[in-house]
């Protein structure tokens, strides 16, 4: 498939030029409909009769009121709609709901989504059961005959082995699981409450980080007070930010409270550096500077409370946890470990001394909650991770103020804010009402799950260690940070691969505007992301029969599964028909007319018999390689 590639590398130059603004994308706005009004049936008139006279006739009776018509019954759509159909907004509407709702939309959720209507679907993600990443992780472990809750120091199996296992759970789930929108936002979370396997401490605990994973899965649509308190007493966020075996003072051996997740606590999980009003703009001094929300003497307060705690698998304070279960379980307190004294936090509010180090974490933990910049700090990183990078002042503080009060005097409520947050007008229309400012840049994890959505990723066979036996149909991607620039959790540092402020030096930060996500796709970085994009296209075909036998080393971090596209070579032919699919389940509909047209040229250059199948195969590479290579596809509208 040389030939392929040298277009590919020479078109998508050309295509750069024109799609490079991807700024007036081809969606029109929807259209108002004409509900019709029935007539209402003319009133009977009445003559008064006198006694001297009397009706020769009798009189007419009333006529019978018109029934009401009966509504239209919904059409159920059972195939994507061409560009000009009539249902073509409502595909590229549900399209544009799922990329903000899911690993990426395709031809079977848009169509129920088409069907159900948002909110139907909606309701019905709340309300699925989060997916077991750890179950699905320890049954992987049997099925290999390893210990699921192995003595580190004699299990044969090291941290690698053992995490390549996990990232094929989270990627095959990721892809396939049922609970795409719980799922969706725990990614979000885990860029907020950020861990990573990076670090020296976790590299080993592969089943406590699946374990993390699930705990944010699990609180995603419940009260972030829980959720803040089950992230702090994960043993995961507990080893990375060394708040385990935090110890009280002790000057005779020079100790001091360790400061580090009292710092982040604060910085990234809670309230922000400055002081926010409800919309999220930035509270100023009377000089115009911002005003800070904590001090180093609070940061020691707060280093202090979270003293005094260890692995629940411990008898002893100095006591390392012997196995993988420790990894799972929330911490346990050592009252002999915990500073007792009097501390003042936040607002002033001031813990009473002798208090235990239970009743300590949750009164810091409450005093950060009812912190008025909570909503705002919170509210505005979800919506970026899920709508815009940009959400106007008005978008912010109604999603704040759910996140304050949900109706029924919860606050924290998560369910409430994630639903207000995707249902707000902004987030339904805002690509039409704000087109320059309204987005985001996907990052590139979510371009490839989204891919091997459309195309329903295979899998590939991979050798046990023996060399012999084959396990399973595995998505063998955990190599993607070298693919991609980013893997889950296996950021760098605790502040993700992005800051949700970040702005890219020129026109976007000129105007005042942010690009989170663009602060991971260096040069670098967006060459390495369509190379991997173009290999997930161009490298392995379900329909080859070369590739069904290729299998992946047992070590192997990274082999792109086999892709699909069988109904896309179906309608090879007919350049416009395949351009139309393709705008659909990658863009949303954003291709504009130009960009459409250069991509139907070029289809139709290249050679097509309809007994071909290299030929099919060639046409529909193309065309999706050069789509997603393209801004229509990594920007989400």
């Amino acid at each position: 498939m040389n030939t392929p590639k040298l277009r590919l590398t020479a078109f998508s130059t050309l295509l750069y030029l024109v799609l490079g603004g991807c700024g007036g994308g081809g969606g029109a706005t929807t259209p108002e409909t004409n509900n019709p009004i029935s007539s209402q049936a003319s009133s009977v008139q009445s003559s008064a009769a006198t006694s001297s006279q009397a009706s020769s006739s009798p009189p007419e009776p009333e006529p019978e009121p018109e029934p009401e018509p009966e509504p239209e019954p919904e059409p159920q759509y059972t195939d994507l709609p061409r560009k000009g159909d009539p249902s073509w907004e409502r595909a590229t509407q549900a399209a544009r709901f799922l990329m903000q709702t899911s690993y990426g939309p395709t031809e079977q959720s848009i169509l129920k989504v088409m069907n159900k209507g948002e909110q139907a679907w909606l309701q019905e993600q709340l309300n699925l059961p989060a997916s077991d990443h750890l179950g699905q992780l320890d049954q992987r472990f049997r099925q290999l005959g390893w210990n699921v809750s192995p003595e580190p120091e004699i299990d044969g199996a090291d941290g690698y082995y053992r995490d390549l296992q996990r990232s094929d759970v989270w990627w095959e789930l990721t892809l396939r699981g049922d609970d795409q929108l719980r799922q969706r936002i725990a990614f979000a979370l885990s860029q907020i409450f950020v861990i990573s396997n990076v670090s020296d401490v976790l590299y080993n605990d592969t089943r406590g980080v699946a374990d993390y994973h699930d705990t944010l899965a699990r609180h995603a649509f419940g009260n972030y007070r829980d959720l803040l308190e089950a992230v702090t007493l994960h043993p995961m966020m507990g080893e990375y930010l060394s708040m385990v075996r935090n110890e009280k003072a002790d000057p005779e051996r020079n100790i001091r409270p360790d400061e580090n997740y009292a710092r982040e606590v604060m910085q990234l999980f809670s309230i922000g550096l400055v002081q926010l009003n409800l919309d999220g703009s930035v509270k100023e001094d009377a000089y115009g500077d911002p005003i800070p929300t904590y001090d180093q003497d609070t940061i020691k307060a707060f280093a202090r409370v979270f003293t005094g705690w260890n692995f629940a698998t411990t008898n002893r304070w100095w006591e390392w946890t012997s196995d993988a279960v420790g990894e799972t379980l929330p911490m346990k307190a050592y009252q002999s470990i915990h500073d007792t004294g009097e501390k003042t936090l936040l607002n002033a509010q001031t813990l009473p001394a002798g208090q235990s180090a239970e009743q300590d974490l949750s009164d810091a933990l409450d005093n950060l909650f009812y912190h008025p910049n909570v909503a705002p700090f919170i509210s505005k990183q979800l919506i970026q991770r899920l709508v815009t990078s940009n959400p106007s002042l008005e978008y912010v503080e109604r999603v704040a103020q759910v996140f304050n009060d949900n109706g029924f005097g919860v606050r924290g409520d998560l369910q409430a804010v994630i639903r207000t947050l995707l249902t707000d007008p902004e987030a339904r229309r805002g690509h039409n009402n704000n087109p320059d400012t309204f987005g985001k840049v996907r990052e590139p994890v979510l371009q490839m799950a989204h891919l091997w959505r459309v195309f329903k990723a295979q899998g590939v066979n991979v050798l046990n260690q023996d060399g012999t036996q084959v396990v399973g149909k595995r998505i063998r991607y955990r190599g993607s940070d070298r693919a991609l620039g980013q893997r889950p959790y296996g950021s760098f540092s605790v502040f993700n691969f992005y800051r949700p402020n970040y702005a890219q030096p020129g026109p976007i930060a000129q105007q005042g505007l942010t690009s989170p996500e663009l602060q991971l796709h260096t040069e670098s970085v967006m060459i390495a992301k369509t190379n991997a994009l173009t290999d997930a296209i161009f490298w392995r075909d379900a329909d080859a029969d070369y590739v069904q036998e290729q299998t992946a080393n047992f070590d192997w971090d990274i082999y792109p599964p086999a892709v699909d596209m069988t109904k896309e070579k179906t309608i090879a032919g007919d350049s416009t028909a395949l351009i139309d699919r393709l705008d659909l389940l990658l863009t949303a509909g954003q291709l504009s007319d130009d960009a459409r047209q250069l991509l139907v040229n070029h289809i139709d250059s290249l050679d097509y018999s309809v007994n071909s199948e290299h030929s099919k195969r060639v046409r529909v590479f193309e065309a999706a390689s050069l789509i997603s290579a393209s801004p229509y596809f990594a920007v989400q509208r």
